[in-house]
Formats: C-alpha cells, sequence, structure tokens
C-alpha cells in the first residue's frame, strides 16, 4: 500500500519591475496547503524582469537600457547576491541556467541578441559574450523594424531555441568553446513563421514547438525535431477577434499543464488566461478563456491541471484562476510582478 502524500508548502520565485529605482524586488514566496501566500523574503535589485533557478543558485536580467545579469544563492530562507555582470544589451528580458554548458543564456529584446555569460558552481559569472540575431524584420513596422529576442528555450536534442518577435523567426543555436574556453554562440538555423506573428513565448514538448505571437494573436504549432521543421497548425488565443485599435490582444507566456492535456496562454490587454486542449497536441483547440481580474497578465506557473498562479505586472499582484469555473482570487500584492517561477 502507497503512502498517503501529505500536503507541503510550495514557493515560488518572484521578478518585478522596479519603477522608482533598485528596490526589494527578486522574491521567495510561499503558498501553504490551504491557499495562503506570503513573501519569504527578498533581495533588492533593478527590474528584475526574468528569474531562473539551477540548485540553490538564481539568476536575474536586469532590464535597463544596459543591461545586467545577477546571480544570487538559495540558503533556506534566504536569497543572498553572489555576483554581478553589466553586458550593455539592451533590455535583457528572460534568462535560462544552462549549467551543463557552464553559461547562463540571456535574450535581449531591443538589442535583438543573445548573449553567454559564463557561470561556475558557486555562481561567479565571467565575461559576457553577444551574439546578434540575423537583420531584417516584419510587416508591423512600429514592433518588426529589427530583431527583438524574447525568450531561450532548450531543445531535446542539446541546442536551444529563441523567439525573434521583430524578425518572425526562431532561431536554434548551440553553445560552443574557443580555444581559450570561452563560450561561443552559433545560430544553427532559422525556423521562419508566418509574417506578423511577433513570436513571444514557446514549448517544446514531444516533437512540437508551440509559439504564441503577440502581433498577430494566435498560437502557432510546428512539427520539429534535430532536422526538420513544418507547420502542424495555427488558432487563434481569444474566442472573440480584435474589434479595433482599442481592443488590445497581445498575448505574453505560454505554458504546459503537468499532465500536457492543456496548453494555457496569457492574453494582456484582454487580461485573461486562455485554455488548450491539447489531447491532439499537433492540433491544440481553444476550450476556455477566463478573465485574470488583473491588469496585463504578463507570466503564470500551473499549481495543477486546474489552477494557475499568474502574475499581472500593471495589477501589482498575484492572483490564482480556476481553469474550470473561472473563479479568480488576487493572493498576493506586490508591486509590478514580471515572472513566478516554481522552486518545488
Amino acid at each position: 500500500m502507497s503512502e498517503r502524500m501529505e500536503p507541503r508548502n510550495r514557493r515560488f520565485l518572484l521578478g518585478s519591475y522596479t519603477p522608482d529605482g533598485p528596490a526589494p524586488s527578486v522574491h521567495l514566496a510561499e503558498r501553504s496547503p490551504d491557499g495562503r501566500w506570503r513573501i519569504v523574503t527578498s533581495a533588492a535589485a533593478s527590474n528584475p524582469s526574468f528569474v531562473a533557478r539551477s540548485g540553490d543558485l538564481l539568476f536575474a536580467v536586469f532590464e535597463a537600457a544596459s543591461g545586467s545579469v545577477a546571480s544570487f544563492r538559495l540558503d533556506g530562507d534566504a536569497i543572498t547576491p553572489v555576483d554581478v555582470v553589466e553586458h550593455g544589451e539592451a533590455d535583457p528580458c528572460h534568462v535560462v541556467a544552462a549549467m551543463h554548458l557552464g553559461v547562463v543564456l540571456v535574450a535581449n529584446y531591443t538589442s535583438g541578441s543573445i548573449t553567454a555569460v559564463p557561470v561556475d558552481g558557486a555562481g561567479a559569472l565571467g565575461a559576457p559574450v553577444t551574439l546578434p540575431l540575423p537583420a531584417g524584420g516584419g510587416p508591423v513596422p512600429d514592433r518588426q523594424a529589427g530583431p527583438h529576442a524574447h525568450e531561450i528555450v532548450a531543445t531535446p536534442w542539446g541546442t536551444h531555441v529563441v523567439s525573434n518577435l521583430g524578425g518572425d523567426a526562431i532561431h536554434e543555436f548551440a553553445v560552443d568553446r574557443d580555444d581559450a574556453g570561452a563560450p561561443v554562440l552559433r545560430i544553427t538555423r532559422t525556423l521562419d513563421v508566418p509574417p506578423g506573428t511577433g513570436p513571444r513565448h514557446m514549448v517544446v514538448r514531444g516533437g512540437l514547438l508551440h509559439v504564441v505571437g503577440e502581433l498577430d494573436g494566435d498560437l502557432h504549432t510546428f512539427e520539429v525535431d534535430a532536422t526538420s521543421f513544418r507547420p502542424a497548425s495555427s488558432t487563434p488565443t481569444v474566442a472573440r477577434a480584435a474589434t479595433g485599435p482599442d481592443d488590445v490582444v497581445q498575448p505574453s507566456h505560454l505554458d504546459h499543464a503537468p499532465s500536457g492535456r492543456l496548453l494555457t496562454a496569457l492574453v494582456r490587454g484582454r487580461d485573461s488566461v486562455s485554455v488548450f486542449d491539447a489531447t491532439d497536441a499537433a492540433r491544440p483547440r481553444l476550450a476556455s478563456e477566463h478573465a485574470v481580474g488583473a491588469a496585463w497578465p504578463r507570466h503564470h506557473a500551473h499549481l495543477d491541471d486546474r489552477t494557475v498562479v499568474v502574475a499581472a505586472q500593471l495589477g501589482d499582484a498575484l492572483v490564482e484562476v480556476d481553469l474550470v469555473t473561472g473563479a479568480t482570487r488576487r493572493v498576493l500584492e506586490l508591486t509590478a510582478p514580471s515572472c513566478v517561477v516554481p522552486v518545488d
């Protein structure tokens, strides 16, 4: 007979914007089994818009005109700064801890580039190496005059992909080493998406690449492996199309439920979370759309297949949303949350 699992506290890392300058903004939050949330501890930073974790190390990008990457150590209830390096690229917005490659990988939005920062097991950071994404734009002039890197995701075959919102492309890249041991970034192929998509966030799993378009408002799915790439399906992220410029449909974060049977996409402007039935994973079907109840949902995490917790940037709150009933609950008040990352 299996032992009954006791409910336990769950912990999350939160990043947030700091509109008034450096402030406590890298947070360790805790959710109790009865649904109560609290901030356990915080570290001061300036616009840590995204955080990532590897073991007891945390990494954050400081989003600014000349951006930086920082490392922290998570020790029980404490977040201790370890190192910081300014890499100089404009508006870093996503970070991935690729410890098996000995680097932290960063997507730089405004500069349209990717950066590798060497890191050791203690969190010390080395000299950054940056690769500009290929020149080129798209049919939305005010957003696609040039490349804009938005998110980096690992592939099952050992590379990474980065979404290029400005160039309507997904670039696959490898991390090599030069003779001196410094990282070298190398684009291995470019995967073009429909013009005007504005690819933002991605999910790679089960031989499929799901991409949410910030500009066209659609969820695009592609069959992909190490050598091939072909479209499988596209579907709107909202039930009702935008009616004009004041009716904003601007998807942000894409994620999948623990079971893999659902995909969820946040939609800013409409301030909603869209739920896709992914039983046929190559052809996700919009099953429901629920109001978040707070402005500008930017990032979210699944508590389980039924409930997500959403970082509502302009709503200054974390909000739990029941994906079945649509019920919402503001669970934590904090300034401009931008990401929520499960610790365990």
